[in-house]
């Protein structure tokens, strides 16, 4: 059973989606239409491949640092099923480097009900979300989690509330002086703001409306199924888990603020959902074979097949 094999963890997990990453990553690359294949091309290429499967590996760490699930790999399971059934996702280079430094801010927004090195989170996670913004400008969104995270947080002092402002204004100021001194130019202030697209055509396409719809159902099965049992969750874990609604409304308007509905944009509810959906297929361990609920243990263990079938079938499609 896939529930057996993913609920605990092992570097194996991490293998076997790596080479599944990059199997996905390959294939799309050689049905895209060709580019001129040269050093470079093939460097820039390895190191987007790099930072998605980091951003696996930070994931993972994100939630077992922050207690957010049990043990297991549910969690980059889903994660990694999310992306090869997106293989749109692969293409977009500025979307990919925009998520990872997401993970990054949300790494740092979760840790901040640990009281220690707040003003170091807090900067980090500005800086971050920031560096994320330029270049997918509505990334900028995710300040509104943070500064709860900083309202929230133990010892807050009114210093700290200022502090996410000067994370932003720093990597402005950074960028616009390097684009002084390589392009004589400060123009990209002009063009940083990306038009919201309202033209959903190409959401008709059977590849990209039925993994939505797939990614949709899953996010509000597990999101409600959360909502239902938070009374169960002990106090000090319920505010990260607050956090990871908060995260994944604005993760979604993030989305939705997309200049290019083609799917791509979907990566940025990978990591929430992920999250959701891991917490609830971990359920099936324990308590429910105690109790003999052998509906519920295959229904979790057929969520799991759909979402990896649907990975491979759309990442090849």
């Amino acid at each position: 059973m896939l529930t057996s094999f993913f609920g605990n963890s092992k570097p194996a997990h991490f293998l076997l989606l790596g080479v599944i990453i990059a199997s996905a990553f390959i294939w799309t690359l050689f049905q895209a239409p060709m580019m001129e294949i040269s050093v470079g091309y093939i460097l820039f290429q390895a190191f987007l491949l790099g930072v998605i499967i980091i951003g696996i590996i930070l994931l993972d760490f994100i939630v077992s640092k922050n207690h957010l699930t049990r043990r297991n790999a549910y969690s980059i399971l889903f994660y990694s099923c999310f992306i090869i059934m997106f293989p749109i996702f692969f293409l977009h280079s500025e979307i990919i480097l925009a998520n990872f430094f997401i993970l990054l801010a949300i790494r740092r927004i979760i840790s901040l009900r640990n009281d220690s090195n707040s003003e170091k989170k807090i900067l980090d996670a500005a800086l971050w979300i920031t560096l994320a913004s330029l270049f997918y400008f509505w990334s900028l969104l995710l300040f509104l989690p943070l500064w709860i995270a900083v309202i929230q947080k133990p010892n807050l002092t009114y210093k700290q509330m200022l502090i996410p402002i000067v994370g932003f204004f720093a990597v402005i100021i950074i960028n616009t002086a390097f684009q002084l001194l390589i392009h004589d130019s400060v123009s990209w202030l002009i063009h940083w703001k990306q038009n919201i697209s309202y033209d959903f055509s190409l959401y008709n396409s059977a590849k990209i409306f039925v993994p939505i719809t797939l990614l949709s159902g899953l996010l509000v099965w597990t999101g409600f199924y959360r909502l239902q049992r938070l009374g169960s969750i002990p106090l000090k874990e319920r505010p990260n888990y607050w956090m990871i609604f908060i995260i994944t409304l604005v993760s979604f308007v993030i989305a939705l603020c997309s200049p290019i509905k083609d799917g791509s944009e979907m990566i940025f509810l990978f990591a929430p959902t992920a999250i959701l959906c891991a917490k609830y297929m971990e359920g099936i361990q324990g308590d429910i074979y105690r109790a003999k609920d052998k509906v519920e243990v295959w229904f979790k263990e057929i969520i799991l097949w759909i979402v990896v079938v649907f990975g491979f079938v759309f990442m090849v499609l």
